[in-house]
């Protein structure tokens, strides 16, 4: 039997469809979804009927007209109906039909349904996409096909996604939410650079980390700061806007791509009210931001309460007794009426409050002394934070005034008038904002984005790694004091540690790098590590565990020092110095073993610069080859600005233009995060305002003048001891500090705090 052919006695003829009706055995009972029918109708409109129905005779009508119920094809008969009842399609009009021999309809329809294999998503794109390419508009295409032109719009997005996705998603690789991820731009250069990151780990990657890497260097358009200048000033100032068709509402779907102009346009308008502010007040600053440590610096000032009128004073008294008299009702006396009279009464009554807070008033005293913070708030809006003091304009206490409780009397304005009203000190002032995420803002400060801070993670843990390797008494120090504090402190704990004490070799590179060739050129400690030649493995291919126990016990001393700095080393925990989890004993360690983090590693285009902010860039470049170098190349490109850094950063002689000085300082410079961190810093030094000019002044002191953590951290610091110039953090001993019995307090200096603690108890 040819299985290409038809069945013995089926033949093909026309029927007009007010013969056909579905029949009672086609197998597909549940009705199609309403939009899925109307796509249905929309494609019989524009292309005919693509593929014939299978019917079998079934009688006659009253007239004598043969009737033929439809096995399979229901769907489309449907359709075909429905056009016929909107005057779309002539009643009589003729129907390719197969007309089926008896035989077992309900097997037909069956096999007719469930053998069928529904077009990929991947090939619906690309027809689409033919489709647009051959002229149709968006709209015409929707029309032909009965869909919204937003999921055309959709389809025509993921046509610009890279041949290689479109296969990856076809074989499976990837799905349709990760494949949606990635065509969030059409930018396939970036989109293949995405992927060739996320195809070299062991595991499926998901929508949300493609998207993640995607967006990284962008602002969400649900950001504060997105909404409060707004995507219409933006674009109207020439900003580009990254649109996901795919996202759920409009501001989850926009990304802001110029940061740098979206932070200009917040502050322009910030300052617009600042300059405002400024006349009447004290002083006015524009912020982009405001955080708890910032305003807990400033005393504050209080405006003089509100006074309600008489009216309001007895509307609220007749209220509120209304509203007891209403709140000892029983329930079976209690309606509607009732309750919608009590919930009348309580917004009446907020009313009223609010009415009278909104008159309250600063007097011309704190207008005197105080001053006022333009910024944005949570939610996008404008917040104006009024009535802050700063510390050196804290009226003085006056000691005469003193109540007999001991307790100061108010302040005042320090002039011998009446003062400003009473001012908290300066550490009272409570949280504007719930604390942002402190490694979001340490990587913020620092001026790197995630996937950055990865590669440099991981580059500065590999040479960390392989000098600590060749350095027993550091890898020593280091162990005995996280295995002592884990065994004798009891109740120590921390989420962080240096080392991984279980002694689990830590990994040299983030996992999206893991089968990337070219990252070795990066990460010249890898190559380091990779060398084993100078360490004595002989005995651990010992027999059996006794007699490879006895064998490294007659190793050399010097030989055994060789394989623990080499084992430490291996597990210590990738960090950079300005994060939020750096550990300060690794971080001495780093600085006691003296690492020219700089004549290992040279920043290139690709790996730093195409990845850090443009003003990031320039504020660099002024800090080491010079404001005139940096003021020529303003206005670079960003891809040729960090082509012009990598080749003024690069070792040898100094390019044209820089000189040796320069040149000099540019060698010397590190990537943020790579020196280690120095846990002094004034934790007094009053806020500067951040206005775009103070911008790289700024950078430089949240990051160090070179690119490391400089502000202070509540940790415990461990000092440095040991080789060089390199110690981080001074011992009392090295200030010449001494306590009541004259003697310094540096010969305690390196005893664990939590030694001492214990000490002072017993």
């Amino acid at each position: 039997m040819n299985p290409t052919a038809s069945p013995p006695g089926a033949v093909i003829r026309d029927i007009p469809l007010s013969r056909l009706f579905l029949a009672p055995e086609n197998v597909r009972k549940t009705p199609a979804h309403d939009r899925a029918q109307a796509e249905l109708e929309a494609s019989i409109r524009a292309h005919g009927l693509l593929e014939n129905l299978v019917a079998r005779a079934d009688g006659t009508d009253d007239d004598g007209n043969e009737r033929f119920a439809v096995l399979a094809g229901g769907r489309r008969l449907a359709a075909l109906q429905s056009l016929a009842g909107d005057g779309a399609l002539d009643p009589e009009l003729p129907v390719l039909c197969r007309i089926a021999p008896d035989a077992n309809g309900g097997e037909l329809s069956l096999a007719e349904n469930v053998v069928r294999i529904a077009m990929h998503p991947a090939d619906q794109v690309a027809a689409f996409s033919a489709l647009a390419g051959d002229g149709l508009s968006v709209a015409a295409i929707a029309n032909r096909f009965g869909v919204s032109e937003r999921i055309v719009e959709q389809r025509l997005r993921l046509g610009n996604a890279a041949p290689e996705l479109l296969d990856a998603y076809r074989e499976e690789a990837i799905d349709l939410e990760t494949l949606k991820a990635f065509a969030v731009t059409p930018d396939t250069g970036r989109q293949l650079a995405v992927w060739e990151q996320v195809s070299a780990q062991d595991y499926r990657p998901t929508a949300w980390q493609v998207k993640r890497l995607m967006t990284e260097e962008r602002v969400p358009g649900s950001s504060a700061l997105a909404r409060f200048v707004s995507v219409d000033a933006y674009e109207a100032a020439g900003g580009p806007v990254m649109r996901d068709l795919f996202a759920d509402g409009h501001e989850n779907g926009t990304w802001f791509e110029d940061p740098a102009l979206l932070n200009d346009l917040a502050m322009k308008k910030l300052e617009a009210v600042a300059d405002e502010l400024s006349t009447r007040w004290k002083w006015a600053e524009a912020r982009l931001e405001v955080d708890w440590s910032t305003a807990a610096r400033y005393g504050r000032v209080h405006p003089r309460p509100g006074e309600p009128t008489d009216e309001e004073t007895a509307e609220t008294e007749r209220l509120r007794t209304r509203h007891d008299e209403l709140a000892n009702l029983d329930d079976e006396d209690w309606t509607e009426a009732l309750e919608a009279e009590a919930e009348s009464i309580d917004e009446r009554l907020d009313a009223i409050e609010q009415a009278v807070e909104a008159r309250a008033r600063f007097r011309r005293e704190d207008f005197a002394i105080a001053g006022a913070i333009a910024t944005v708030g949570r939610d996008g809006t404008l917040q104006i934070v009024q009535g802050l003091v700063k510390p050196k304009d804290m009226p003085k206490a006056d000691p005469a005034a003193a109540g007999a409780n001991g307790h100061a009397a108010d302040t005042t304005a320090g002039n011998g008038t009446a003062g400003a009203g009473s001012v908290d000190a300066p550490a009272v002032s409570a949280p504007l904002a719930p604390p942002p995420d402190p490694r979001a803002t340490a990587r913020q400060e620092a001026g790197v984005g995630i996937g950055l801070a990865d590669d440099l993670r991981a580059i500065r843990t590999a040479l960390v790694k392989a000098h600590l390797a060749t350095d027993f008494e550091a890898a020593f120090d280091l162990t005995v004091f996280q295995m002592v504090r884990a065994v004798f402190a009891h109740g120590y704990t921390t989420a962080y540690h240096a080392l991984d004490i279980a002694f689990k070799e830590t990994a040299d590179r983030p996992a999206m790098r893991m089968n990337d060739d070219g990252f070795a050129a990066s990460s010249p400690g890898e190559a380091m590590l990779a060398d084993w030649s100078d360490l004595p493995f002989d005995w651990i291919e010992a027999d059996d565990d006794a007699a490879c126990f006895d064998a490294l016990r007659n190793l050399p001393r010097a030989d055994k020092e060789k394989l623990f700095a080499a084992a430490v080393a291996r597990t210590v925990r990738g960090q950079l110095a300005f994060e939020h989890e750096a550990r300060p004993e690794l971080e001495a360690t780093v600085a006691r073993l003296g690492i020219e983090f700089a004549k290992h590693v040279r920043p290139t285009a690709d790996l730093v610069w195409s990845r850090l902010r443009k003003d990031r860039i320039l504020a660099i470049a002024r800090d080491t080859l010079g404001p005139a170098w940096a003021s020529a190349r303003s206005k670079y490109k960003k891809v040729d600005l960090a082509k012009a850094m990598e080749e003024a950063f690069a070792a040898g002689k100094p390019p044209v233009g820089i000189g040796a000085d320069e040149h000099a300082a540019a060698l010397a410079w590190t990537p943020p995060g790579f020196a280690a961190f120095d846990a002094g810093g004034d934790a007094e030094a009053e806020p500067a305002p951040d206005g775009k000019d103070d911008a790289p002044a700024q950078a430089e002191h949240a990051t160090g003048g070179n690119g490391h953590a400089a502000s202070a951290r509540e940790r415990n610091d461990v000092p440095a001891s040991g080789n060089g110039a390199g110690d981080v953090g001074h011992s009392a001993a090295d200030a010449g500090v001494t306590d009541a019995n004259g003697e310094t307090a540096g010969e305690a200096a390196d005893v664990p705090e939590f030694l001492r603690q214990a000490t002072q108890t017993q």
